[in-house]
């Protein structure tokens, strides 16, 4: 029948198990009894033990062999899986992958339809594919050694056990360090998914050779457009926002005129005023533009990817300047001339400087009182001789010169009631 194998190779699971296990296959499996965490990756070491069928492999390609049985019993464990035996098995040097399934057989302990996985690692060269990434087109190390899950003559492959060479690559920026096997992404390739072709050959036997492939996912870089917010007033109109990119990313980098693209997506209300200059990432306003909000949607791309872009909102709103005009009051004499108060515009302000008659427009809403005047020029308060006395108030207003519909209001008290 042949020499009783070792079977550290050997796993065992389900159809749909076994699925799984094709996606994530690596050596590592050969010898540990659980990968992942799944326990259903058992070590076969002695599976077959004192079964009467011992099945041998009836036929082997590169990459296959199969065998069938049927009428094949086996008692099972708490969770349904077969218990561990070992088995004969005539061919010591195989170096294929394979499987065999299981028939059902007419008994309370038979395995059902599984299905048995072999991975050899006998003699010759055996490379399996890799994958990896790098962060962005900056570049790096996308696989740090080829060779960690190739095996040769039963033994994990090193650089001193293995010749490796290049066969191919999808683009000149992705290569192989055949030192050290690590495969490498040269700054400035483009974002994209690229293969790598590479050979491993036995140093003590340079016929046995196997290829692989890696496969190279190099991804974009971030692209971070953050929403903006900015004011005009209709008055004066300007800028509103000074660069919409001032807040934007490339790659945890600020984002720039030189490194990205910047283009209007949308206006709303459109053509009302309001506009951003691509040149510069400013958002304008126009003088006489209507009070309201309006927003903008703009975007930004990596001028090495075009396509990758990003897109903000930049909300602007055409309001009045703030103007207040605050309370004055002060005590004076009536029976001699005085100037009470300098100007009452000393504590007004416009958009929080202080107002002057270049700015703002003085008029007295209340009606005169006679001996009490106010200079609209200057904004001075003045008592004539021989007012009567009292306690007056007297209301006045301040408008923006540029925008004579914002004004504000506030109230003089003078206090003429007696002797200072």
């Amino acid at each position: 029948m042949g020499s009783v194998a070792g079977l550290n190779d050997w796993v065992w699971g389900t159809d749909a198990q076994v699925l799984q296990l094709f996606s994530i296959f690596e050596p590592a499996v050969l010898t540990s009894p659980s990968v992942s965490g799944m326990a259903f990756f058992g070590s076969a070491q002695s599976f077959l033990s004192g079964f009467a069928f011992q099945p041998t492999f009836s036929s082997c390609q590169t990459y296959f062999c199969f065998a069938s049985a049927s009428g094949w019993t086996a008692s099972k464990d708490a969770t349904g899986n077969p218990l561990a035996g070992s088995v004969g098995w005539g061919t010591t040097n195989v170096s294929f992958s394979g499987s065999f399934s299981i028939a059902a057989a007419a008994s309370a302990d038979e395995t059902g339809p599984g299905v048995w996985l072999w991975r050899a690692t006998g003699p010759g060269a055996n490379a399996y594919d890799d994958a990896g990434q790098v962060a962005s087109p900056d570049g790096g190390v996308a696989v740090a050694d080829v060779l960690a899950n190739d095996w040769v003559a039963g033994t994990p492959a090193t650089t001193a056990s293995v010749a490796i060479s290049q066969v191919s690559s999808t683009d000149p920026g992705v290569s192989l360090d055949v030192g050290s096997g690590s495969v490498n992404v040269a700054a400035g390739t483009f974002a994209g998914t690229y293969t790598l072709a590479y050979q491993i050959c036995d140093i003590a036997n340079a016929s046995s050779c196997d290829d692989a492939t890696v496969t190279v996912v190099v991804n974009p870089y971030v692209v971070n457009a953050t929403n903006d917010s900015g004011w005009a007033s209709p008055s004066t109109g300007g800028t509103a926002v000074a660069n919409v990119l001032a807040n934007d990313r490339l790659s945890g980098t600020p984002a720039t005129i030189a490194n990205v693209s910047l283009s209007l997506v949308s206006a709303s209300p459109a053509d009302a005023g309001v506009t951003l200059n691509p040149a510069d990432g400013s958002v304008n306003v126009a003088r006489g533009t209507a009070l309201g909000g309006y927003t903008l949607v703009y975007q930004i791309c990596d001028r090495t990817d075009p396509a990758n872009c990003a897109q903000a909102t930049a909300t602007i709103t055409v309001r009045n300047y703030v103007i207040n005009a605050v309370n004055d009051s002060a005590r004076a004499s009536s029976k001699t001339a005085s100037t009470p108060i300098a100007s009452v515009l000393a504590n007004d302000s416009l958009e929080g400087a202080r107002a002057t008659t270049a700015t703002v427009k003085l008029s007295q809403v209340s009606p005169p009182v006679a001996g009490i005047t106010i200079n609209t020029s200057t904004g001075a308060v003045s008592v004539a001789t021989k007012t009567s006395s009292g306690l007056y108030t007297i209301v006045y207003s301040i408008c923006e010169i540029a925008s004579p519909a914002n004004c504000s209001s506030a109230t003089i008290t003078l206090d003429l009631s007696g002797k200072l």
